[in-house]
């Protein structure tokens, strides 16, 4: 079976629909602000979050098959997703895929540092790109392969950088709480990161990312808890991901303990990611050994793709 080709619509209509939320959402936001009150005005940032959340996966798919392929629809959907996740596209992408290419290890720029906690990894991550991104940039500069994408990279910063500061102008009070729900989106996201490598080794091929086979989490997120497939082949459509993991299962190339019924964003294993980091003193994961995990809960020890 080709899974690269296999189920991957030249429209993907259900991750369209949850980019469209997004859209809804904005607008309703940008129309009604001033007339609403300061509840509704939380209310409404709550509804962001989640809609927010739910559109990285979308994001994250995009960066690997486009959900759109027409040409110019797809590059409009990659600025904004970017501005529904508060990323620059297409330093995002460029950053994603060097995960992709050192698997959460060494040479991964995403890589937690030593002495580094669960929440310390993500709340650093989630300010990195607004009050330091130095180094981040440059390391996002230098990987563009071309001038066209060099060209996308300004254009995504200038896309989400000014339409915070248009609406600081314009409404200070909705600015400033656009900001803070790309904050706490991105520390949620960042979890995820740790979350889907937690207990991982990226020198063996049966244990480069934990799989959740959550029924709630991958059929509202668009498989993203079948990980270790995703990062053995991350051009396969998040359709044919459950097809594959079982794959790998039959072959053994997927390590007993990296496979888990609850999802990532389960309270017992963000616990447990939690617990992870502290007892290892932040210091980079050591491989797991290849015991089964409780069936009720997560993991006991908790080619690059193309750009679109």
């Amino acid at each position: 079976m080709n899974h690269a080709d296999s189920h991957a619509p030249r429209l993907d209509v259900p991750n369209l629909a949850v980019h469209a939320l997004w859209a809804a959402w904005f607008a309703a936001v940008l129309l009604g602000w001033s007339a609403w009150s300061v509840g509704a005005r939380v209310a409404a940032m709550a509804v962001g979050w989640a809609v927010l959340f739910w559109n990285y996966a979308v994001l994250h798919n995009h960066m690997h098959v486009p959900i759109a392929r027409p040409r110019a629809l797809r590059w409009l959907v990659s600025r904004t997703l970017g501005l529904a996740c508060g990323f620059a596209y297409r330093g995002y992408s460029i950053h994603h895929f060097n995960h992709h290419k050192y698997n959460d290890g060494p040479g991964d720029w995403g890589r937690p540092r030593e002495g580094e906690g669960a929440l310390r990894y993500c709340v650093r991550w989630a300010l990195t790109p607004w009050l330091w991104p130095w180094e981040v940039v440059g390391q996002v500069w230098k990987a563009c392969k071309t001038r066209g994408q060099k060209v996308e990279l300004l254009l995504d910063f200038a896309v989400v950088d000014g339409t915070l500061v248009a609406l600081l102008a314009w409404q200070p009070s909705l600015g400033l709480s656009l900001f803070a729900l790309f904050l706490v989106g991105q520390v949620g996201i960042h979890y995820l990161n740790l979350a889907a490598h937690v207990g991982s080794d990226s020198t063996d091929r049966t244990a480069l990312a934990v799989t959740s086979s959550s029924r709630f989490y991958n059929r509202y997120f668009f498989n993203a808890g079948y990980h270790q497939a995703h990062h053995h082949k991350p051009q396969v459509p998040w359709r044919a991901l459950p097809a594959l993991t079982e794959e790998l299962v039959r072959a053994g190339l997927h390590r007993p303990a990296l496979l888990a019924e609850h999802a990532p964003i389960h309270p017992a294993w963000i616990a447990r990611v939690a617990a992870f980091r502290k007892a290892l003193g932040g210091h980079p994961a050591p491989s797991v050994p290849s015991a089964a995990p409780e069936a009720s809960g997560p993991p006991s020890c908790i080619a690059e793709p193309s750009q679109p």
